[in-house]
């Protein structure tokens, strides 16, 4: 209440006569220092080049302007009256900027902001500056003026906003990441937007092959190229992101129409799939896609997590295709879960065993070998199909521990077999995963059981599948070489659905040939697969190769293998897989061992 009499009481001097500094404010006063003139202390406030200085009365209208101000605020230098002041702010901050100094004068507290100066006086579109206005009153309380400093703050603007980006931006292709993209579907998604939207989530197949193969420069190449012709086969309302390595997801505004998630999906793998010249490298490429739908309350997270589980079962259908998320794909999954828990441990407990499906020879019709196979009954979960849990302990890192252990019965039990018939002339083969190759102590474990069981190496089959022949440390530690210079026999499974050729047979010391069961089960419905089937045995045997065909389950199939000259199968003919026992009684025992199954 005194400061407002005061204030009231001085009104009419302060607003009294020109901006002569001198005249209208006793700065040493103000300074409490009776050492230092009002011109002196003008001429210093005057030699500022940055901050800008203005002094305003108490109705806001200006009575001194400093050099710095005016180089700042890009006018000529003259002396500026009233609210002129205000025409060197932008105006979208205007008005707030005068309100801001019309309450620090009225409430004497000082007004802190940031605004842009108006682009009609200042050279650069973008300046930025703080603005702080505060208040002074002499030693009687008495309101004397409202100084106001002008500090250019534009490179920490474009320095924040660089480092904002960076947080929110995809540094290689300047897409959003997946900070920003939480932050659109968050809002997407509350309730007050009242739109359904589909996110869609984008995984390009074989990347990491085509990573290796040419290098990361030229990935990130075909990165960049994938980026922008994603963005062109969506609408400018769609949002393009970028999760990381070669991992996308688009937010589509559905707009009432549910189908259009689908066709932007399709819009997207029709762009990706033509070839792509990177440095003079053609590249085929294709991706897998998954969608998934907005329901009420449904979270950020969890959409993101949906999609990527739809995107997964699109890759599991070899790619190249897009699949939307269903609750039956979450249901599959939290059983994949369940059974994982009890995954772990299963060889502790002993529930896993081995079992043996037979190999006959073709020409004679007699045994010469079995395909030891892993199996796995949960007292809890029964059964489980090896489909489902091979994939789990490849998935888990198990798979090193299981298969060594699969490997080591294996041996034995051949070995035993050995021993057990007389002149048996018969090999064990075992599914070895690229992973087990991976491990450095493979070798020295296999050597390990080898002698541990006393199995001669040549009754062993290794079985691989064809992209272990394009791995680059198998390949680069001559693994297979030092495996075959032990004895041991290596068969190439399910050949003809991988990366695999001809080619590849010479460069490897590969013993057998396992026609894959999908072209045998298909033989007489597809005349392409009889093709395949007689290329792959007249290729096989020219090479040296000895040619097994898995999947023989009708008699019809073995006529046409027997009449194509392929020397060995298997399948559900002479048997399926069976407990070593019975393996021995049905195919082993001398009175039996020539005759059929």
């Amino acid at each position: 209440m005194i400061r407002k009499q005061v204030y009231r009481s001085t009104s009419k001097r302060v607003s009294e006569g020109l901006p002569k500094l001198p005249k209208l404010y006793n700065w040493s006063t103000l300074l409490k220092s009776k050492s230092v003139s009002s011109k002196t202390l003008e001429s210093i406030i005057g030699e500022l080049a940055s901050p800008g200085i203005i002094l305003l009365n108490q109705h806001c209208d200006c009575v001194f302007t400093s050099p710095g101000w005016h180089q700042l605020s890009g006018t000529v230098r003259h002396p500026v009256t009233g609210s002129e002041w205000l025409n060197a702010i932008c105006d979208e901050d205007k008005k707030s900027v005068y309100e801001g100094c019309r309450e620090a004068i009225k409430e004497g507290k000082p007004y802190l902001t940031e605004c842009r100066l108006s682009h009609r006086l200042c050279e650069s579109p973008d300046t930025w500056i703080s603005f702080l206005a505060k208040s002074i009153f002499d030693e009687n309380g008495c309101f004397t003026g409202c100084l106001v400093t002008f500090t250019d703050i534009t490179n920490q603007k474009v320095t924040n906003e660089s480092l904002r980006r960076l947080t929110l931006h995809d540094s290689l292709t300047n897409l959003p990441n997946r900070s920003l993209l939480m932050q659109h579907l968050q809002t997407a998604l509350e309730p007050a937007a009242n739109k359904t939207i589909a996110l869609v989530f984008i995984d390009l197949d074989g990347f990491k092959l085509i990573n290796d193969t040419l290098g990361h420069r030229l990935g990130n190449k075909l990165i960049l190229e994938v980026s922008e012709r994603i963005n062109s086969a969506i609408d400018p309302t769609d949002l393009l992101a970028r999760l990381g390595s070669d991992e996308f997801t688009v937010i589509v505004d559905l707009n009432g129409c549910n189908d259009r998630a689908n066709r932007v999906a399709n819009d997207i793998l029709n762009a990706i799939k033509k070839p792509i010249v990177v440095d003079d490298e053609k590249v085929h490429i294709s991706a897998s896609v998954g969608i998934a739908v907005s329901k009420a309350g449904i979270s950020a997270d969890k959409l993101i997590q949906q999609a990527d589980v739809a995107m997964h079962n699109a890759k599991k259908r070899k790619g190249n295709t897009v699949q939307f998320h269903s609750h039956e794909f979450t249901a599959q999954n939290r059983a994949k879960l369940i059974v994982s828990s009890h995954l772990h441990t299963a060889l502790d407990l002993n529930e896993f065993s081995v079992y043996y499906q037979p190999q006959l020879d073709i020409p004679s019709n007699t045994i010469c070998g079995s395909e030891a196979l892993l199996r796995w009954k949960n007292p809890q979960l029964g059964s489980i199909p090896p489909v489902v849990f091979i994939p789990l302990l490849e998935d888990r890192g198990l798979i090193n521990r299981v298969g060594e252990w699969v490997l080591s019965q294996a041996c034995h039990m051949q070995a035993q077999w050995q021993n057990d018939y007389d002149s048996l002339n018969t090999t064990v083969s075992v599914n070895v995963s690229s992973l087990q190759l991976h491990d450095r102590h493979f070798l020295n474990k296999l050597k390990r059981i080898l002698d541990s069981s006393g199995l001669p190496p040549e009754r062993l089959v290794l079985e691989i599948t064809e992209t272990v022949l394009l791995d680059e440390y198998v390949t680069k530690c001559n693994l297979l070489q030092e495996i075959s210079a032990l004895g041991v026999n290596i068969a190439i499974d399910d050949f003809g659905t991988g990366y695999g050729s001809f080619l590849y047979l010479k460069k490897h010391p590969i013993d057998h040939i396992k026609i894959d069961r999908s072209f045998i089960n298909n033989l007489f419905n597809c005349e392409e697969n009889k093709a395949i089937t007689n290329s792959i045995i007249d290729l096989s045997h020219k090479l040296g190769k000895t040619v097994i065909a898995e999947g023989v389950d009708k008699q019809e199939e073995l006529d046409f293998l027997m009449m194509r000259g392929c020397d060995i199968y298997q399948g559900f003919l002479s048997s399926q897989a069976i407990p070593s026992s019975d393996f021995a009684v049905k195919f082993l025992q001398t009175k039996q061992y020539t005759e059929t199954a």
